[in-house]
């Protein structure tokens, strides 16, 4: 019935990406230090003796750079801000891995080039306000600043935490006096750029009506979902009747189970999160009032709202919570517009000196298919000497790159050269007389066959289809064309192979502690015994482990898998990912001679702690006694390798005497 309630339930919080916003919201907007120059506070002069090209980077206009050392981005500065980004990120249990992103988390070199981007921005806003003369002053700084550190500081509880956090008042009192101009100069700033923001919003809402309600328009209910119209009209009856609650209903009845143990809770949802029979009433209805039953897709529904946000008028939109965070979203937006344009109007650009933040930027800035292969082959040329060898450098961003956009041009060789290989086999398998047939003529002839019982000549056609198709999409209209093209390819991926190999071996003899270049080495070379147990405990600590951790968390998941998977759910993502580790370590680890002992141990001890992590959230499960017993087997194969350790002793008379004990028979009150 809801289309994302499973999987918000579930998702572990993106912190990463609060913490990129924190330093896209905050750094973007602060000034790191300032001081006192004719009543004004201003961005912090830098070192009188340092040159322009020794900072991170500077502002430049009209090509020229700004000789104003307050447009330039020192190593301090920069240093300052990304070390602070990346400590908030520490504690929340987050580190980035150094050169290689995914779509969960950056990279650190994407985040630091981020950081970058927000200071550039930061020296915009910052030449704005001094030529407007509209920068904070001191006096405003400071009472500001006075405002937030007495408010935490007067609460002994909270002084207390910041003394711990930040080694004293005076430490955090700093902290706050970096980051609090961001509110006074984005607010300064906004109010010259955009002195009638609330008429502006006004006229943004009667634009975009329809636009917002579906954005911001929110309603907070509560379902029972059943099988039969006749089983809700009952069970309304019940709750309207007083004879039980909508909350003791959905528990008992509901076949939502997730949204059941919640009192039939689904929480707050906006439009298109639920199927729209179920949307059009939630939103219709009345807080406090049931309705339905309301049919959908997954059955008869019975909907209790508990709070709704509305509006059809910008006075209702006013007078609305959401009010704030339309008004923000807006005023960012055109804040972000307003920085665009004026960039280009005042011809403000930067230059980077820093040479992996320069050499990133050039990579995120080959966007197209040109730009990117121009890019690679700038890389290669820096990356190799003319033997082939790799030309050793102080950093390790180039071969970082160069492997990322060789891996992607090898999985493109590959679908290439498939297509061609295809290609050659249709050539070799159909008749002449059909190859020689335009793309219309084969069309028509599939077209006349498309309610006949003729297989082979439905084959036939099809296969005459897909070569066309070929043709049109590579340009090539010939066996020996292909056959010329194909040999090239073959060629040009072994050559780029045999490189992308080297530079992967390189970084894992350099960087093993990336979970990417794990990865990649695995790719490279998996018969390496120790790049298969690190690979293995990488899929285990990512994709397992978590899941392991209590049953509720496992329980989440599955109950939300169900829905692609049915029964096998539990199977999709505990049985066959395990048993793809267990049997690899076993296999090329385990079992062989010659292999490291301590090899041997560490993956022995990974199948034993997740088997004693099954059988801890399975005690009730038929498959309890199973877990224990891997878990043993494992433990009997470490105290050969590790003969006389206590603990191993010990666990592994422990599982013998939870073995001998049979699970708990249910109860007679519990079969009832």
């Amino acid at each position: 019935m809801h289309r994302r309630h499973w999987l918000r339930k579930i998702q572990v919080p993106v912190i990463w990406a609060i913490a990129v916003l924190f330093a896209a919201g905050v750094i973007w907007w602060s000034v790191a230090t300032f001081m006192s120059s004719g009543g004004k506070a201003r961005p912090n002069s830098t070192n009188a003796n340092i040159k322009i090209e020794d900072t991170v980077a500077y502002l430049t206009k009209a090509g020229s750079p700004l000789d104003d050392e307050r447009y330039w981005i020192t190593y301090t500065e920069f240093s300052g801000d990304v070390q602070d980004s990346l400590n908030s990120l520490k504690k929340q249990g987050i580190v980035l891995d150094p050169y290689f992103g995914d779509s969960q988390r950056p990279s650190e070199i994407d985040y630091r080039y981020s950081i970058l981007m927000n200071l550039v921005d930061q020296k915009i806003l910052s030449y704005y306000a001094l030529n407007k003369g509209i920068y904070p002053t001191n006096e405003e700084l400071n009472a500001k600043v006075d405002e937030i550190v007495n408010q935490y500081a007067s609460d002994e509880q909270y002084k207390l935490q910041i003394e711990q956090l930040y080694g004293s008042i005076d430490a955090f009192r700093k902290l706050v006096e970096k980051y609090v101009a961001n509110d006074l100069l984005r607010a300064k700033i906004i109010q010259d750029v955009f002195p009638n923001i609330d008429n502006d919003v006004k006229q943004y809402f009667n634009e975009n009506k329809d636009e917002i309600k579906d954005k911001y328009e929110k309603v907070d209910a509560s379902h029972i979902l059943v099988d039969s119209e006749a089983s809700a009209t009952e069970i309304k009856n019940m709750i309207e009747s007083g004879e039980v609650s909508f909350s003791e209903a959905a528990s008992e009845f509901s076949i939502d189970t997730q949204s059941a143990a919640l009192g039939g809770s689904l929480g707050s949802f906006g439009h298109g999160q639920m199927v729209p029979e179920f949307e059009q009433a939630a939103f219709s209805a009345t807080p406090g009032v049931i309705v339905g039953p309301v049919k959908s897709e997954y059955g008869y529904h019975l909907i209790e709202v508990a709070t709704k946000t509305t509006f059809d008028t910008y006075d209702e939109l006013v007078k609305s919570s959401v009010y704030d965070q339309v008004k923000s979203d807006y005023q960012n937006q055109e804040f972000t517009n307003w920085l665009k344009e004026y960039k280009t109007r005042e011809a403000l650009g930067y230059v980077i000196n820093e040479p992996d933040l320069k050499l990133y930027e050039e990579y995120k800035k080959a966007d197209s298919e040109e730009a990117k292969t121009a890019f690679f082959e700038k890389l290669e040329s820096t990356l190799f000497d003319s033997e082939g060898n790799i030309i050793i450098s102080s950093s390790f961003l180039s071969p970082a790159l160069y492997t990322q956009l060789a891996d992607e041009k090898l999985d493109n060789l590959d679908s290439e050269i498939f297509k061609l290989k295809d290609m050659e086999k249709l050539y070799e398998s159909l008749p002449a007389t059909v190859i020689s047939l335009s793309a219309e003529d084969i069309q028509s002839k599939i077209d006349e066959l498309n309610d006949s019982t003729d297989t082979e000549a439905k084959n036939l056609y099809s296969d005459a289809k897909k070569l066309k198709d070929y043709e049109t999409e590579l340009g090539l209209t010939e066996k020996s064309a292909v056959e010329e093209m194909l040999s090239k390819l073959e060629a040009e991926k072994d050559n780029l192979n045999t490189k992308f190999t080297r530079v992967v071996k390189f970084l894992y003899e350099s960087i093993p502690y990336s979970s990417k270049v794990v990865e990649y080495a695995y790719k490279v070379d998996n018969a390496n015994p120790e790049i298969i147990y690190r690979y293995n405990e990488l899929k285990y600590n990512q994709n397992l482990k978590p899941l392991l951790s209590d049953s509720s968390t496992l329980e989440s998941y599955v109950n939300y898998y169900k829905q692609y998977f049915g029964d096998n759910a539990r199977s999709f993502l505990i049985d066959y990912p395990l048993q793809s580790i267990e049997q690899e370590l076993n296999q090329k680890i385990i079992s062989p001679t010659g292999v490291a002992t301590d090899l041997k141990v560490n993956a022995l001890f990974l199948l034993v702690d997740a088997y004693e992590r099954l059988a801890n959230i399975s005690t009730d499960s038929p498959v309890y006694q199973i877990y224990l017993m891997s878990e043993k087997h494992y433990l009997e194969e470490l105290d050969k390798l590790m003969p006389g350790d206590e603990n191993i002793v010990s666990r592994i008379s422990a599982i013998e005497g939870l073995l001998k004990t049979p699970p708990a028979s249910p109860t007679p009150e519990a079969t009832e």
